[in-house]
């Protein structure tokens, strides 16, 4: 009866250690889910702002390709060099579920190989995010440098309200630091190279989008998540 009864015990209490570790891999799972919903809402506001960019910076460069242009155009020239790299942004990535599972050692409570081959190859795939920010980061960089060698800087501060941070264009018909060919050249050159990043990024972020769709479905469909 003893030994029965010890047995029964041991049973018991690992039903409910079971128990219990099952609701964690759900509340887990729940928030990983959350963070992909969140990462697909915020993609589509990332979208708008890269194509505005990069359509802001192929007007530039027809404008700067002219010999003449009018004060309307000075001014808009000016505002949509200011915005496109104000609108070019990184793509995001929420790990935070997903890290806290990690480093707290809690991926073991996953239970289907599927299901852990699934989470790891979505956000392994995320690492690339790192580079696409690093290379993005070093283009844009080269694009500012030639810009403060064609754009006057004053007009670029008198352009942002130091309140409200909002943008507005100049007024009058602002005149350009330099009209030398070779510069304008290479800031073109620039541009074209950070405008190839851009769109390589936003082909990434859309293959991740989908990737975090379907993993989305699957997960709810595994834990019947609502």
């Amino acid at each position: 009866m003893l030994f029965l009864a010890v047995t029964l015990g041991f049973f018991v209490e690992n039903e409910r250690e079971h128990f219990i570790e099952k609701k964690r891999e759900k509340k887990y799972i729940q928030s990983i889910v959350e963070d992909l919903k969140a990462d697909t809402a915020w993609s589509a506001q990332y979208f708008r702002d890269q194509y505005q960019s990069i359509g802001y910076y192929d007007s530039v460069i027809l404008l700067l390709s002219r010999d003449k242009r009018d004060e309307r155009q000075q001014q808009r020239m000016y505002y949509m060099t200011r915005m496109a790299m104000r609108l070019n942004r990184f793509i995001r990535a929420n790990e935070n579920a997903y890290e806290q599972m990690k480093n707290s050692g809690n991926l073991r409570l996953l239970h289907n190989q599927e299901i852990i081959d699934s989470i790891s190859k979505y956000y392994t795939r995320l690492k690339g995010i790192e580079n696409l920010t690093e290379v993005t980061t070093l283009r844009q960089q080269a694009v500012l440098e030639y810009e403060a060698r064609i754009f006057d800087g004053k007009i670029f501060e008198q352009m942002v309200d130091s309140k409200t941070y909002s943008t507005t264009p100049p007024r009058g018909n602002p005149a350009l630091i330099t009209k030398d060919p070779l510069v304008i050249n290479e800031f073109i050159a620039k541009v074209h190279y950070l405008k190839s990043i851009m769109l390589f990024s936003i082909n990434y972020a859309k293959q991740q989008k989908e990737e975090a769709k379907r993993l989305i479905q699957f997960l709810q469909k595994e834990y019947d998540l609502k």
